[in-house]
């Protein structure tokens, strides 16, 4: 019984991985918030494909990569929790009155299930996308100090899909504009990471997970949608300021 929390833990692990990395391996997109607005200037035929419009697809850009900065992301995530899990299993050092191995297999269950709910019921997939997005950073800030960089990475991760799964649940019925959904996903998930760097303990990986995850959206929506590299460059900078305090 004394390792039952080590194994319901490395069991979340492994759940969470082999679950997105099926996802991010599909042939087809599976996490689509809204449906794509097309342009009406060009006819598709039956065997061309329409371009990725980043605005309705912003949580798929983190869980089912499009270029190898994202990828890199997703794999080093997957090798991070992978290794914390063993390593937990193998000499546990998550101890004290409020262990963090909970709040963060609740997190990996739901981000194991939730992406997969989008196309039966989106706000119940939301409400599963800010289920592991709190549980995640309930359980960063719970392993601070346990010199574990995983639940920070995971925490960060998990931030950015988060913001980016409700904006574009909130902005497909308003209409809103490309560069307009991810100001709305970006700058209060860069808001509200500043705050709970704070509150990590030093957990510096948190904060490389959001840098990490914004430069790759820049980098992928850059050509096709220059606001939203900009939003995402505004929220690497304020990212950015966090990191070197942490750092210093």
């Amino acid at each position: 019984m004394a390792r039952v929390a080590e194994v319901i833990y490395l069991g979340s692990v492994t759940i969470f991985v082999a679950s997105s990395a099926v996802l991010a391996t599909l042939g087809r997109p599976a996490v689509q918030i809204a449906a794509p607005i097309l342009p009406q200037t060009h006819s598709y035929g039956p065997l061309e494909l329409a371009p990725i419009l980043p605005m309705v697809t912003l949580p798929q850009l983190y869980v089912q990569p499009q270029n190898p900065l994202m990828w890199a992301l997703l794999v080093l995530l997957w090798l991070t929790l992978l290794a914390d899990g063993i390593a937990q299993y193998l000499e546990p050092s998550d101890h004290g009155p409020h262990p963090a191995w909970l709040p963060l297999s609740l997190a990996l269950a739901g981000g194991a299930l939730w992406p997969w709910l989008v196309g039966f019921h989106k706000p119940l997939a939301t409400l599963g996308a800010l289920l592991m997005l709190t549980t995640a950073l309930s359980g960063a800030m719970r392993a601070g100090g346990q010199g574990r960089p995983a639940p920070g990475f995971l925490a960060g991760w998990s931030l950015a899909l988060g913001t980016a799964t409700l904006a574009s649940l909130i902005g497909a019925p308003m209409d809103l504009t490309t560069p307009q959904t991810a100001i709305l996903a970006i700058l209060p998930g860069a808001v509200i990471g500043m705050f709970a760097q704070e509150r990590l303990d030093g957990s510096l990986t948190f904060s490389l997970a959001m840098i990490w995850a914004f430069c790759a959206v820049a980098v992928t929506t850059m050509a096709s949608s220059p606001g939203v590299a900009l939003a995402a460059i505004i929220g690497i900078s304020g990212m950015g300021v966090v990191f070197v305090r942490a750092a210093t």
